[in-house]
């Protein structure tokens, strides 16, 4: 059933929660077409001002050697490749679409004049509220608050609002491919002893951009960033990666044995993670998505063989 108010023929997905601990799903978000009318909650509130100047920003591609991954009962001979160091950042996106003229999945413009758009996250006025997500026909990596505005995206932030095929696109174009769900999950571990099952108690990484206090109406910022950080703010892992847990979800290649037609992978949680919703900021955090699915806490990074 169309939610009311969607036209006919716009592009439908199912929009998840942000997090995959919540099964249901926000009938709201169901709806796909024009954005939202009316007042809006609080928007994402950027980075604060001149924090890329302390942070490690400079980006580079780790040397990941071969090795062994049990996950979820199965083994995984993991041939030495290389990943980003960090998430690929807006600038870096914007040097791919200049060059190419690539255009993501959430400025498309369908047939009857409409975008795409892309998932927003809005800060709710009360607890009791339960859409924090607002689909937004303006929203894309160039306008990562949509309607609202008032956020550019810093050239070291992670760019966001990206389906699978962007990433694929982007990947293709450096001459990497996404990183398989192994191969991310082996290298997020930096090389220490990875138990065949999750933490007990499944919490946020330490050492990671995620969201302290309580979801999704008060975010203390305690990690001093209450939306996105830019790229490099937290300490690197044994490999020499950044930002392995949070800030961002990552698109990953599926596991084959998942066989879900249509569905792509996110893993390792993002600064929408919090201790009593999702918890999914650390290695082992991953959620199935609808692979045209994209938001503004959605990224990726690249591997290269070899």
């Amino acid at each position: 059933m169309r939610p009311v108010g969607i036209p006919a023929g716009r592009r439908c997905v199912s929009w998840h929660l942000g997090c995959a601990l919540l099964a249901f799903e926000l009938v709201s978000l169901s709806a796909c077409g024009k954005a939202e009318t009316g007042p809006q909650p609080e928007a994402l509130i950027a980075a604060p001002a001149g924090a890329s100047d302390v942070c490690d920003s400079a980006e580079g591609i780790a040397e990941v050697p071969a090795g062994t991954l049990t996950l979820r009962g199965n083994t995984y001979e993991i041939a030495a490749f290389r990943l980003d160091v960090t998430e690929v950042t807006s600038a870096r996106f914007a040097e791919f679409v200049a060059e190419t003229g690539y255009v993501t999945l959430a400025e498309r413009v369908l047939e009857d004049g409409q975008r795409n758009g892309s998932a927003v996250f809005r800060k709710p006025v009360s607890v009791g509220e339960m859409n924090w997500w607002v689909f937004d026909a303006v929203a894309s990596w160039k306008d990562p608050d949509g309607q609202l505005g008032g956020h550019e995206p810093g050239p070291l932030e992670p760019v966001t609002h990206i389906a699978q095929a962007d990433a694929e696109a982007f990947a293709a174009w450096s001459g990497g491919r996404l990183p398989t769900e192994a191969e991310w999950e082996y290298a997020a571990h930096g090389g220490d002893e990875v138990p065949e099952v999750g933490p007990q108690g499944r919490h946020n990484a330490p050492d990671a951009n995620s969201w302290q206090g309580l979801f999704p109406v008060e975010n203390l910022s305690r990690d001093g960033y209450p939306g996105l950080a830019p790229v490099g703010c937290f300490p690197a892992n044994g490999y020499g990666l950044r930002d392995m847990s949070g800030n961002v979800w990552e698109w990953v290649q599926p596991d084959a044995r998942r066989d879900r037609a249509g569905k792509g992978l996110l893993v390792g949680g993002s600064y929408l993670c919090a201790e009593n919703f999702c918890r999914n900021a650390n290695p082992f955090g991953r959620q199935e998505q609808d692979a045209g699915f994209s938001a503004s806490h959605i990224g990726f990074r690249v591997a290269y063989d070899g």
